[in-house]
């Protein structure tokens, strides 16, 4: 720890002061943990689903959902998990997203199956897991989870259109989605109630894709009741009831929001609890800046093989015993292939440590490439027209093998709607499959022992460790402090710098808990190869280019190229190969995976401004989530399944 001067041994409250900031941090550490995501097994159901749903008249509303879950045959789960919406987009307005916060979390088995709940947050979900992890089970199973979520219900005006508050409407709605699109378990029976202050005057149902306006049963009156059967993959479930307005408090409004114990210290203590307080102020960044810059020079810089050429690797077997060292900067050489197994997902994860979307989309054109789907230019016909791409799957290509990443990319975006897909119909409902394709792949990168955990997990403890910090110094300079002064009975001055001190360390941990992504020896030689092979995309020459291997190249390094960002220059450069095989009098063929609807001749650039084109609009259509409307279910955007707010996805793991 640094210091200016040999301080003077802390007086007991100092002491205690300072222990008590200490356990905080620690215990927030161990609680930031997070838990190692499972995977489903196949073949499982709920053979029936039951959902009790009591309307409050503050807009809440308590739910209990009663599941019967059927395992996999033969597998042994933990349990199942549900994940839960509680923040989507707002009327299509930009900045601004509504939050339906979640109280009162339990669970229960009335069979006896581990019943522990553990709540945390994925994505725009809260994801409520309910099991062991040191117990397993299977067979059929009954659960019983019971929360509340809060500003659920919709104040009506007359104008079927949002109203600022209950006073100003004429009708309340709940309009909700029991189950969103992205549930992939078949569902045997569904059955709903909803009960509230009073009794409903109508009610709606659908059932089936995004958008289908397929209705479900429904009944009116207190309560109201729903029921649907057979919900298969992809099916989502979106109820709607219609009550008085009189029934609800007059303040009743959707939460929306910005953005995508008492203790008696007494006065006599206020010069040591001011002096803990300044000295953690002063200390806490100088502590943070020091703790945090060891473990990045210690742990957070890449491991290097000490004694080989950046890029290589030790002979099988000796990879082990091999000599490592940490940091210093990497030599790239020009590598003309791309390392030997490694796929353009993967080395867009190994680049910059992380599974962005954009390697996802450099995913879906390999995939291409190889022979799994096909891409088609469609929908650019009037002049302010956009272009959208229909994707064909393709039968597997032979002695082509799918890594558990890529299968699961492949059968989200075909699994619930065919074999022929618009990419654009994959807007709003894709977002939670991206989110596993991210995850496998960050599994994928620390089996290939790239790195020794996930680095978004190595990334993430650290940095929500920083939120806790610098949330609690939040607290401290506009709450603690002032609290604090009455307890003293004075002023309590060390507040505001402790406070600043804190949330100054917490910008710290964060900023170097990004860098504690370390890549392994084996990590850094791939990167090196990668690096080297970008240097060859950037830097060919149509002179190098064989004409009659010309298509296979262009195609086979495409995908990389979008994954570097280069796809640009890449195309250049097969724009002279053409040039040069047209002068030669020798014809080039076209790849046939890309169809490109720019003329009835294709070229090489047009195709690869097509797929650049393509990955951009996918990487936002992939991270894209449905908004949630504030307007009627009865009239308008509303009324069709997943129209509604909130939603549900469900799994074991």
């Amino acid at each position: 720890m640094m210091s200016t001067a040999a301080p003077e041994r802390p007086s007991g409250p100092v002491r205690r002061s300072l222990m008590a900031l200490g356990l905080m941090v620690v215990t927030a550490f161990f609680v930031l943990l997070p838990a190692t995501a499972a995977s489903a097994a196949g073949g499982e159901r709920m053979t029936d689903f039951k959902a009790a749903y009591d309307l409050q008249t503050d807009g809440s509303m308590k739910v209990q959902e009663t599941i019967t879950w059927q395992f996999a045959d033969g597998a042994t789960n933990h349990g199942i998990r549900r994940n839960i919406v509680v923040r989507m987009g707002y009327n299509n307005e930009e900045g601004k997203y509504r939050y339906y916060d979640m109280t009162d979390v339990s669970a229960s088995s009335p069979t006896g199956a581990p019943d522990q709940v553990q709540v945390s947050q994925s994505g725009a979900s809260n994801e409520i897991r309910v099991g062991s992890p040191n117990e397993t089970t299977s067979g059929t199973q009954v659960y019983k989870i019971d929360y509340t979520l809060h500003n659920v219900l919709n104040p009506i005006g007359a104008d079927e259109k949002p109203a600022a508050t209950a006073g100003d409407a004429s009708t309340v709605e709940l309009n909700y989605n029991v189950f969103g699109t992205n549930e992939f378990t078949e569902r045997d029976k569904v059955s709903v109630s909803v009960s509230g202050p009073a009794a409903s005057t109508k009610v709606l149902c659908f059932e089936g894709v995004q958008n289908s306006t397929t209705p479900c049963q429904g009944r009116d009156g207190d309560p109201s009741t729903f029921s649907a059967t057979s919900l298969g993959s992809g099916d989502g479930m979106t109820v709607i009831a219609s009550y008085p307005a009189s029934a609800f408090d007059p303040d009743l409004a959707a939460d929306v929001r910005e953005g995508d114990s008492s203790t008696s210290i007494g006065s006599a203590a206020e010069p040591a609890v001011n002096a803990a307080a300044w000295a953690g102020g002063i200390g806490a960044p100088v502590l943070a800046a020091a703790v945090m810059g060891t473990l990045v020079y210690t742990r957070g810089r890449d491991e290097k093989y000490a004694d080989l050429t950046p890029g290589l690797s030790p002979s099988v077997g000796t990879a082990g015993a091999a000599a490592t060292t940490r940091g210093g900067r990497t030599t790239v050489a020009v590598q003309f292939t791309p390392p030997q197994g490694v796929q353009p997902g993967m080395v867009g994860t190994v680049l910059d440590e992380t599974a962005n979307p954009i390697d996802v989309s450099a995913t879906v054109i390999d995939l291409a490439v190889r022979g799994f789907l096909q891409i088609e230019e469609t929908g650019k016909e009037g002049m302010f027209s956009r272009t959208d791409w229909t994707l064909t799957r393709q039968g597997p290509p032979a002695n082509e093998r799918l890594l558990p990443y890529e299968r699961l990319l492949l059968d989200g975006i075909f699994s619930t709607r065919g074999d022929v897909v618009s990419l654009s119909d994959l807007k709003n409902t894709f977002a939670s499959t991206l989110k596993s394709v991210q995850a496998e792949m960050y599994r994928e990168v620390v089996q290939r022992g790239w790195f020794r955990s996930s680095p978004q997990a190595q990334r993430g403890i650290w940095q929500g460790l920083a939120v806790v910090i610098a949330v609690a110094g939040g607290l401290m300079l506009f709450w603690g402090r002032g609290a604090l002064s009455a307890l003293l009975g004075g002023s309590f001055t060390g507040g505001a710098a402790l406070g600043v001190g804190l949330v100054v360390a917490g910008g710290i941990v964060y900023l170097l808990g990004g860098k504690m992504a370390a890549k392994t020896a084996e990590g850094s030689a791939v990167y090196a190869q990668s690096l080297g092979f970008k240097e060859y995309l950037v830097t060919a020459e149509a002179g190098q280019i064989a004409f009659d291997e010309a298509s296979n190249i262009f195609s086979r390094y495409l995908p990389y190229a979008v994954v570097f960002g280069v796809a640009d220059r890449w195309a250049k450069t097969f724009a002279d190969v053409a040039r040069a095989a047209e002068a030669a009098n020798q014809s080039l063929v076209m790849p046939t995976w890309y169809l490109w609807s720019g003329s009835a001749f294709p070229d090489f650039a047009g195709i690869a401004n097509g797929v650049d084109s393509f990955s951009t609009t996918s990487t936002g259509t992939f991270t894209s989530t449905p908004g949630s409307s504030g307007s009627s279910g009865f009239s308008g955007g509303g009324g069709f399944s997943g129209g509604g707010g909130g939603g549900s996805s469900s799994g074991s793991w």
